[in-house]
């Protein structure tokens, strides 16, 4: 099944909405747009020591409390 880009974008627009409410996920994308974000850069320097489900354990705990996500994700990376 291929995916649109409309779809991922219709996707990801819902899941902000709901998550952050409509001012933070303006402030969200605007500052992306603004700093050139680079998602991918981003979420390798925060997993490359994540080898092993140990590794990844150790991860999620060091992770508890820091994040302020108040959402109910199905996949955490």
């Amino acid at each position: 099944m291929s995916i649109s880009s409309v779809d991922v974008i219709e996707k990801g627009m819902r899941c902000l909405s709901e998550n952050m409410g409509a001012m933070e996920t303006e402030l969200f994308i605007a500052t992306l747009l603004r700093e050139r974000f680079d998602y991918t850069k981003w979420r390798s320097s925060l997993v490359d020591s994540v080898k092993t489900f140990a590794d990844l354990d150790k991860f999620v705990e060091s992770s508890r409390g820091v994040t302020k996500f108040s959402g109910n994700p199905k996949v955490v990376l």
